[in-house]
């Protein structure tokens, strides 16, 4: 579990999921999770794994919409080593984000998680969350893209994706 500054008036995300294992191959599993605007601009990384956060990053197919997005390589050393873990384990895995309530705007946003599965197969799940300024707790609906397309040796590397807003 990440957190921030702690107050009356924090608030939350909570992204949950199960990290399937695959027997037909073994996965990168590399994931970085990530917020934009109701635009498309970047916002915030909330998580990245270790390896791709400090050089992984520089490999053309691995999260490449994240790398895009994030401009990673213009990070200072303090937000790599802010949003840096070790890469999940298979299982259940569940990661909450604090904030003060004024440091994230209310308004729409969309979160993505981008995990490579291997070579230069990745996978995008991405929603839609509301911010509400009220504290009224919110849950997304999840789609899934394979990138460049379905890996033939297996894809689905996340399972039961929840993301949750709660102030």
């Amino acid at each position: 579990m990440v957190t921030g500054c702690t107050s009356k008036e924090t608030a939350k995300l909570k992204f949950s999921f199960h990290l399937n294992k695959k027997e037909e191959f073994i996965a990168s599993n590399q994931i970085a999770i990530w917020l934009q605007n109701s635009e498309g601009n970047y916002v915030e990384t909330f998580f990245v794994c270790d390896y791709l956060s400090y050089g992984g990053y520089t490999i053309p197919d691995v999260c490449p919409n994240w790398v895009s997005k994030s401009d990673w390589q213009k990070q200072s050393g303090e937000v790599v080593d802010a949003v840096s873990q070790a890469t999940p384990d298979v299982g259940e895995v569940v990661l909450e984000f604090d904030f003060p309530g004024d440091e994230l705007a209310p308004g729409k946003y969309k979160y993505c998680i981008e995990v490579h599965v291997a070579e230069n197969y990745n996978e995008l799940y991405a929603g839609d969350i509301e911010i509400e300024e009220s504290g009224e707790p919110g849950i997304s609906e999840v789609a899934v893209t394979y990138q460049p397309g379905k890996y033939e040796k297996g894809s689905g590397l996340l399972s039961n994706v929840k993301v949750q807003f709660e102030k």
